[in-house]
């Protein structure tokens, strides 16, 4: 978790937040050297950002469709 984001509630970071703080999670989880104390912390994160993300990607998702469904209706 970086210093900047770990005590950031998910859904207040951007999304290019999320996933960076994700990827160094994920960095930490794949170190042979992480602490056994700190797992269930890191996966904890992971999943709170995981799902944030997914919502993210979905709301944006259903914004485009929309807009081009409008898009298109007016070209006609």
């Amino acid at each position: 978790m970086t210093k900047e984001t770990e005590n950031t509630p998910s859904t207040q970071l951007s999304y290019t937040q999320a996933i960076a703080e994700l990827e160094q999670l994920v960095t930490h989880l794949q170190n042979p050297q992480c602490e056994i104390d700190k797992l269930r912390e890191y996966t904890a994160r992971a999943l709170q950002l995981i799902q944030y993300c997914k919502t993210k990607l979905s709301e944006t998702d259903n914004d485009l469709k929309k807009l081009l469904e409008e898009l298109s209706q007016d070209n006609l």
